[in-house]
């Protein structure tokens, strides 16, 4: 972060500025199952470092950061999931992932990043986390260098930081200003889990064009079936779910390697529809061997299949946020 003081960066990670303790950078590698972070100051920067942790590239935490000063993140892990974010005056400007930017970009000001990558490389695996750190450099003035390694240091034990009701690109959207989202915010416990379930299938039945399929209506009644159907009504979906996702493989061999955009690729409807039918599949086994109420928690399972930048899409991905925020309610 550029500017600000070390103790309210601190704070704004959750941690306490008189818990904190002297600790060299290369001791944080022993820290390796602890909430900890490593606080120090680069020039005009306060620098945070975080080991197998990745709290500094939180909304809730950049967001608060950047009304201090310029915030920048980089973050990656193990399986190369990363992020390299650039917030100011409280809002996330520009984050994407490094291995994939032209897919993931997002933020009030998406070419925010733009100047300070120039001359950078994102592409080459070997240098990618290394280039990531000099466009923190860029944006900061934080300088990554022999006198910031040796110190002083400070380390502090964090608590992580409550995620918001709802982010950045949630909190104006026009969803929320009509039904049911008006009443999923007046009362968001884990009672609407049921309804906003039901709700993310039905859109994601429509986005795979499955709404009026004989399987999908069987699916949505088959508590009311007897055992003997719902078993095979589970059979059924199985079957489904392996034909679509083949003939969708096939499909995907004979199409152009460029298709823009992507996501509406002929094999990805099918792709989508493979995918729905093997949740139709979840949702009837949860009804094996008696019938349960409702539907089980299907939303991480059905996000693959809502792909693309349609009205669709962004509702279920507004109902999927809030069914994330009613179920840490519980």
């Amino acid at each position: 972060m550029h500017g600000g003081d070390e103790d309210a960066v601190i704070r704004l990670f959750g941690g306490n500025p008189e818990q904190c303790r002297p600790l060299r950078l290369e001791d944080l590698r022993e820290h390796y199952e602890r909430d900890l972070i490593l606080v120090s100051r680069s020039g005009p920067a306060v620098i945070v470092v975080e080991n197998n942790n990745y709290q500094g590239s939180r909304e809730e935490v950049l967001r608060p950061l950047s009304r201090h000063g310029r915030t920048a993140s980089a973050y990656w892990n193990v399986n190369a999931v990363s992020r390299l974010s650039l917030a100011e005056g409280g809002l996330i400007s520009c984050a994407f992932e490094m291995i994939a930017p032209e897919y993931t970009m997002f933020g009030a000001r998406p070419d925010a990043w733009q100047p300070l990558l120039e001359g950078l490389d994102l592409d080459d695996y070997e240098t990618r986390w290394g280039a990531g750190l000099m466009a923190v450099e860029r944006a900061t003035g934080a300088r990554f260098d022999n006198s910031w390694v040796r110190g002083p240091h400070r380390a502090v034990e964090i608590t992580r930081v409550p995620e918001s009701l709802l982010g950045q690109g949630l909190i104006d959207s026009p969803l929320l200003k009509r039904e049911p989202f008006i009443s999923y915010l007046a009362d968001l416990r884990p009672t609407l889990l049921k309804p906003m379930r039901r709700h993310a299938l039905d859109l994601a039945l429509a986005h795979a064009g499955l709404h009026e399929h004989p399987l999908a209506v069987a699916t949505l009644t088959a508590a009311t079936l007897p055992a003997g159907e719902r078993v095979r009504l589970r059979e059924d979906l199985t079957a489904a779910h392996d034909q679509a996702h083949t003939r969708a493989r096939a499909m995907l061999i004979g199409e152009p390697e460029n298709f823009e955009p992507e996501w509406e690729r002929p094999s990805h409807l099918v792709f989508r529809q493979a995918i729905v039918f093997g949740v139709l599949a979840q949702c009837v086994a949860a009804h094996l061997p008696t019938p349960t109420d409702g539907f089980p928690d299907i939303l991480s399972s059905l996000d693959t299949a809502m792909t693309g930048d349609g009205a669709r899409a962004h509702e279920f991905w507004m109902v999927k946020y809030l069914h994330d925020a009613a179920r840490r309610a519980a």
